[in-house]
């Protein structure tokens, strides 16, 4: 989220009269995405008004509108678009723009260990409802979108010049790598931290579905790995393995689906770093606050060198547990 357009009250007035108007909006800086503000009405209802920008497309959103309906219905805590005159989508400054219910709760600042099941417990929910949805979006930020801003730089020569050149070459090798045959289900696709909201250590609701899409649910667990347990070169294994051990006890991935969990941590933070990237340069307007691209580029020199051989033996824990389990269960009590 942040603030691109800038508008006034008097600009979307007309829209909430169903709740009498108006009493305060404000602009939300977190985020680089979409400008967003925070509506207070006069019948003291809370909403998100969004304002989308480059990234995000008009005619995606009838399809983000249905997923969020879909999730929201099937129990998961998330904003449904608002109806105004039979429409949910409308027009402002020559933008698509759209009203959302207002989620409670707030960015968790410290992981726990309470947060971590919440977390897992939710994000199985989340997978188990996409895996049977019928909604179908091609998940269009990974090739496509690395060879569209690979081609915008092609005249940089700038800051972190040597660092985008090692990813575009790293893209050369992996693009015909990418597995083929990996089931796919309707996912959130932007799992950081700042997508999803707690209160008192338990998840009270997800945010930002505009990169939803059908895709494995390891490039899902993937994003999510890179967000919250990685930060530069930093890995942060204990919580690591209370949220999968918790979301394992609820999702079997197959083995192909756990040979390919390293693959798709290199591709999501790829497809971070360049985007990152992108907007620090090509998105210099509006009050945002722009993350840092290297962050992502840390997080590729630590999976090439250490992350993959620590998931491996988690899994091989985790199915010896599962064996361990299996004989005790056979063998006769004492």
């Amino acid at each position: 989220m942040a603030v691109y357009t800038k508008i006034t009250q008097q600009d979307i007035d007309y829209l909430f009269q169903d709740y009498d108007g108006i009493e305060q909006i404000k602009g939300i800086a977190e985020g680089v995405e979409n400008t967003n503000y925070l509506v207070n009405t006069k019948n003291q209802n809370k909403f998100i008004f969004t304002i989308f920008e480059k990234r995000t497309k008009r005619y995606d959103l009838p399809f983000f509108h249905k997923a969020m309906s879909e999730f929201n219905h099937k129990g998961i805590s998330c904003p449904t678009p608002i109806t105004v005159n039979e429409n949910d989508i409308f027009n402002i400054k020559e933008k698509p723009c759209a009203i959302y219910s207002f989620i409670e709760g707030s960015q968790i600042q410290s992981l726990n260990n309470d947060a971590m099941v919440s977390l897992a417990k939710n994000i199985s929910a989340i997978h188990h409802i996409g895996a049977q949805s019928k909604l179908s979006r091609e998940n269009d930020m990974l090739l496509p979108s690395w060879k569209y801003i690979i081609n915008k730089f092609k005249d940089y020569d700038g800051e972190n010049i040597s660092e985008f050149n090692y990813i575009k070459n790293l893209i050369s090798s992996l693009e015909s790598q990418f597995p083929q045959n990996l089931k796919k289900s309707l996912i959130h696709g932007d799992l950081f931290k700042d997508n999803i909201f707690f209160k008192n250590n338990e998840v009270s609701g997800f945010i930002d579905f505009f990169f939803t899409c059908s895709d494995t649910i390891v490039y899902d667990l993937a994003t999510l790995v890179n967000a919250w347990f990685l930060h530069y070169e930093n890995f942060n294994e204990n919580y690591f393995k209370i949220f999968f051990d918790q979301y394992c006890d609820s999702i079997s991935w197959t083995n192909e689906e756990k040979e390919s969990f390293n693959f798709y941590l290199k591709a999501s933070a790829i497809r971070f770093f360049l985007t990152r990237i992108h907007d620090k340069y090509f998105n210099k307007d509006g009050e945002v606050n722009h993350k840092d691209p290297m962050e992502f580029f840390a997080i590729l020199q630590f999976l090439r060198k250490e992350l993959s051989a620590l998931i491996c033996l988690f899994f091989i824990k985790r199915c010896l547990n599962s064996i361990i389990k299996v004989l005790r269960a056979l063998l006769p009590s004492q």
